[in-house]
């Protein structure tokens, strides 16, 4: 009764979240649902997000706006999905009335039953219970059936689930449960789907990937499943995201310097550099261990790319603090840095803590960092022009204009390269000169294709 119902898909969040929501795609895709961008549907499926504030709040307000367009006849049943739905779980339900259905991401594989019975009652109730929210994790084979959207040439793959750090400020294990490692043929077999649907970046994700495995008891996990990664056909850019700064070592720079593929790119948070407030937040780390870690890194890995981000305004920061903080990224001089106003969470230890810092101290301090780290950002992309890099073509805009990414800059956080003299499509690796920078982005001109890394 139900083939060929119409299927909206919003995504909010990470890009953890928008993994989960290619899944998604692919389950209902495969049960024969039609999937549409935009306009009216049978269904409309919101996956939130709701690890701080500001995404629960973008949360509500995209609910609001999908409920108006039930009212006005647009869709017939929303449905809630994702983290935000598996944080409140036991409130949502009266709180959302115009929501038919809440469920978590390991209730994915069973949606289009569920859908079916919402469907086929037509306008009566549903008569699926509306908060179905079960574990917190999909199962290994629902990422097989996974629909990704690599019209851009790269996409996420996310090697595990939860985790197991604790810090005092993060909501994650209570949305997403303890750490649970992917099994590594499993993510070999979605890495060779991913690439044949047009992925030639494959970027590595989770809240910690320097656990992977450690689960299961495995040394260097993450080590032996990049080196595995690298094998398969077809990948040329794999890059490494989220990495906690205290399993940062020598595994890790000599899979940079001996694997061609991996790109010399590290995303290590560090939230703080203080020592009281690394302490406070329950990071296993001190400020000589990060500086010590950069030291290794750069002096082991010529061009390495470093990205981090930080925390300003945890409680307890006083202004001693913060000026350690932002002496720490004037020395560090990261190559990125994302910077967020501490976000007060219910259910984590930091919520009850004393001396919580006003909210317009907190906006100020992170201004702060942010105006050094464009300083910081300015000078470097000035200090480019000339070189040679490879560019991962993302999109495209007419008249040889388009728009892409080198080696060093992870998707959606780190800016572009804007070039010209480009006429191909998106998805292709060239090679461009950088010939100027513009507030975030390089300039460059394409002379020629991007260099081959395949080893067969």
């Amino acid at each position: 009764m139900t083939r060929g119902a119409t299927v909206r898909i919003h995504t909010l969040g990470c890009g953890k979240n928008a993994v989960d929501a290619e899944v998604m795609a692919g389950i209902l895709a495969d049960e024969g649902y039609s999937l549409v961008p935009s306009g009216r549907a049978d269904v409309a499926i919101l996956n939130t997000c709701g690890f701080i504030r500001a995404a629960k709040e973008e949360s509500i307000g995209e609910i609001l706006s999908l409920a108006r367009e039930r009212k006005r006849g647009r869709i017939r049943r929303l449905v809630l999905a994702g983290c935000m739905t598996r944080r409140y779980r036991e409130e949502l339900p009266d709180l959302l009335p115009e929501v038919d259905l809440f469920l978590g991401p390991g209730d994915i594989p069973d949606l289009p039953g569920l859908l079916r019975k919402m469907l086929g009652e037509g306008d009566a109730p549903a008569t699926v219970p509306r908060s179905r929210v079960g574990e917190g994790a999909l199962p290994d084979a629902a990422y097989g059936r996974r629909l990704p959207d690599t019209s851009a040439g790269c996409a996420f793959l996310k090697i595990l689930e939860g985790c197991d750090n604790r810090c005092a400020y993060c909501a994650i294990p209570a949305i997403r449960g303890p750490l649970r490692s992917r099994d590594r043929d499993s993510l070999l077999a979605e890495t060779r789907l991913l690439v044949r649907r047009g992925a030639k970046e494959i970027n590595l994700i989770g809240q910690d990937i320097t656990a992977y495995g450690t689960d299961r008891g495995e040394k260097d996990g993450l080590v032996t499943l990049v080196r595995a990664l690298c094998t398969v056909r077809g990948v040329r850019w794999i890059r490494l995201l989220y990495l906690y700064p205290g399993r940062v070592g020598d595994g890790i720079a000599d899979l940079l310097l001996s694997e061609e593929k991996v790109c010399r790119y590290l995303d290590v948070p560090v939230q703080h550099i203080d020592p009281g407030i690394l302490k406070a937040m329950g990071r296993r780390y001190g400020p000589s261990d990060v500086y010590g870690m950069l030291e290794r890194l750069r002096a082991r890995v010529p061009g390495l790319t470093l990205r981090t981000s930080l925390i300003a305004g945890f409680p307890g920061e006083t202004r001693a603090a913060f000026d350690r903080l932002l002496r720490f990224v004037h020395e560090a001089r990261w190559d990125y840095l994302g910077v967020f106003p501490y976000s007060r969470e219910e259910g984590t230890r930091a919520h009850g803590m004393p001396s919580q810092v006003p909210e317009r101290v907190k906006e100020e301090r992170a201004r702060r960092i942010r105006d050094a780290q464009a300083d910081i950002l300015s000078a470097r992309n000035a200090a480019r022009k000339g070189e040679t890099v490879e560019i991962l073509v993302e999109r495209t805009s007419g008249g040889g204009r388009a728009a892409g990414r080198h080696r060093g800059q992870a998707p959606e956080v780190d800016g572009s390269v804007l070039l010209s003299g480009f006429h191909g499509k998106p998805g292709e690796i060239l090679r461009a000169r950088i010939t100027g920078a513009r507030e975030w982005d390089l300039r460059a001109t394409c002379t020629g294709r991007g260099s081959s890394t395949e080893s067969d």
